[in-house]
C-alpha cells in the first residue's frame, strides 16, 4: 500500500485529467486504498490501544481526501464523501476515547456533512449512531439520543449483512442506554432489546456484537437476582468471545 500522499497526488492527477464525467478505474482504487488505510490503523493501531498513532493515520487520510475536488456529477464524488465521513467517524471515536470531546463533536459534524453527501443509507446510518454517542458523552443526551433514533429506520431499510449488523448493534445501545439511566426502561424491556439484537446478530454470525449481547443480558439477570440465569448468559458470552477471538486470529 503506497504512502497516503502519493494516493492523494495520484487522485488529483486523475481528476485534473478529466474524470469527471466517467471516473477510471484508477481514480476508485485509490479511494479503495484510502479505506482500506483507514481499516489497517483500526485493526492494528486503534484495537490495540494505540490511539494517538490510530488518530494521525486517520487525519491523514481525511486531510489527502478534503484536498481533493470531484465533479458532484462524477460517481467518484459520491464515493469520496462516503470515505471521508468513515475517516471522521474513526478520527471521532479516538478523540472520544482521548477525552478530547470538543474535538470529537467537531469530527462529528464533518462526518455528517459528508454522509449526508455520499448519498450512502448505512454511511449515514452509521453517522447518525456514531455522532449520537458522541453528543451523549458531551452531555448533550436529547440530541444524542435523537440521533441514534435516527440510525434505526435506515438500517431496518437496508438489505445484507452491514444494515443487520448496524441493527442489531442499535439494540444493544439501546439496552445499555436504559441500563445507564440515560433512557426509561425496565429491566424486561432491556432484556427485549438484547433478545431483539441476539435474533438479528445470531443468523450473520456477528460474533463480537453476540458475546456483548450477552453480557449485557447477564449484568441485567445479576441485577434482578437471577444469578443462574446470569451464569447462563456469562457461558454463552465467553463462548462467543472465543469464537470472535479465533475470527481475528485467522
Amino acid at each position: 500500500m503506497r504512502p497516503w500522499n502519493f494516493v492523494a497526488a495520484a487522485i488529483v492527477l486523475s481528476v485534473s485529467a478529466g474524470f469527471a464525467q466517467t471516473p477510471t478505474p484508477e481514480s476508485m482504487q485509490y479511494l479503495s486504498e484510502a479505506e482500506s488505510q483507514i481499516d489497517a490503523a483500526l485493526e492494528s493501531l486503534e484495537k490495540e490501544g494505540r490511539l494517538e498513532e490510530a488518530l494521525a493515520q486517520y487525519e491523514a487520510v481525511a486531510a489527502g481526501l478534503e484536498g481533493i475536488k470531484t465533479d458532484p456529477e462524477d460517481l467518484a464524488h459520491a464515493e469520496r464523501y462516503r470515505v471521508l465521513a468513515y475517516a471522521y467517524l474513526r478520527t471521532g471515536n479516538v478523540l472520544r476515547q482521548l477525552g478530547r470531546k470538543e474535538d470529537a463533536l467537531k469530527a462529528g459534524e464533518k462526518e455528517l456533512f459528508c454522509a449526508r453527501s455520499s448519498s450512502d443509507d448505512l454511511t449515514l446510518a452509521r453517522t447518525y449512531m456514531n455522532l449520537g454517542a458522541t453528543l451523549l458523552s458531551s452531555g448533550e443526551a436529547d440530541r444524542g439520543l435523537d440521533y441514534i433514533e435516527r440510525s434505526r429506520p435506515l438500517f431496518e431499510a437496508g438489505e445484507g449483512f452491514d444494515f443487520k449488523q448496524g441493527l442489531g448493534w442499535y439494540w444493544i445501545l439501546k439496552a445499555e442506554l436504559a441500563m445507564a439511566g440515560l433512557t426509561p426502561a425496565e429491566p424486561e424491556d432491556q432484556l427485549a432489546a438484547l433478545d431483539t439484537a441476539l435474533e438479528i446478530l445470531l443468523p450473520i454470525e456477528n460474533w463480537a456484537g453476540i458475546a456483548r449481547a450477552y453480557g449485557l443480558r447477564a449484568r441485567v439477570q445479576e441485577s434482578q437476582g437471577r444469578n443462574a440465569a446470569a451464569s447462563a448468559d456469562r457461558k454463552l458470552q465467553a463462548e462467543y468471545q472465543a469464537l470472535d477471538q479465533g475470527n481475528k486470529n485467522d
